[in-house]
């Protein structure tokens, strides 16, 4: 690693954001501190308020990190048919959840201090992951409007992310053995086909 006065801020920036996936990974993100990021890059904790606005920053562009991967798979997906798109799309979810379980919990346990508002740069992540999905339910046809995409786009994601949530607390097979690749497959095939040949009144 190059000496501390030699990283520009932006090589700064991303030791940190890596530090933070690390730790987190490590640790879980409840014993989070900027103090344990800077100790891990060999910084003070004074030098990445320079470039971070406080914890919460640091978490976020973390996270932004994580959604712009998911992103780049979900993209490299969408050139595939709509329903086999909408099918890797959830998988790649699934494998997130599966694979970097503290990454993908970061996403969504983190809550911003003193209820300060989300920035919008960062809302903009998230609206980017669901015009995808959009874009792929509006790919399969029938009569509906962009309330109804929406909408589907937004049921679509809540199924998956509550199988997300099961099989991370290995909660799947309370009821029995069950795949969740054999579930994702019912799921898309039975509420897309129904979406498909649906007509709005």
């Amino acid at each position: 690693m190059a000496r501390r006065n030699q990283h520009s801020r932006e090589e700064l920036q991303a030791l940190a954001i890596e530090a933070v996936r690390e730790l987190v990974t490590e640790q879980g993100l409840e014993k989070l501190s900027v103090r344990k990021v800077a100790q891990r890059i060999g910084y003070t904790p004074g030098m990445l308020y320079h470039v971070f606005s406080n914890l919460d920053d640091l978490i976020l562009q973390a996270n932004a990190r994580t959604l712009d991967e998911l992103l780049g798979t979900m993209t490299y997906a969408a050139d595939q048919p709509p329903r086999q798109a909408l099918l890797a799309m959830a998988g790649a979810y699934l494998a997130l959840a599966r694979q970097h379980t503290a990454l993908w919990k970061m996403v969504f346990m983190h809550r911003m201090n003193q209820q300060a508002p989300v920035p919008d740069w960062y809302l903009q992540r998230t609206r980017q992951l669901f015009a995808r999905v959009e874009q792929q339910v509006a790919r399969l046809g029938g009569d509906h409007d962009e309330t109804q995409i929406h909408l589907a786009a937004r049921t679509l994601w809540s199924s998956v992310h509550g199988m997300g949530v099961l099989a991370v607390e290995d909660k799947l097979t309370v009821a029995g053995e069950v795949d969740e690749q054999a579930m994702l497959a019912s799921l898309f095939h039975h509420y897309l086909q129904s979406w498909a040949g649906e007509k709005t009144a």
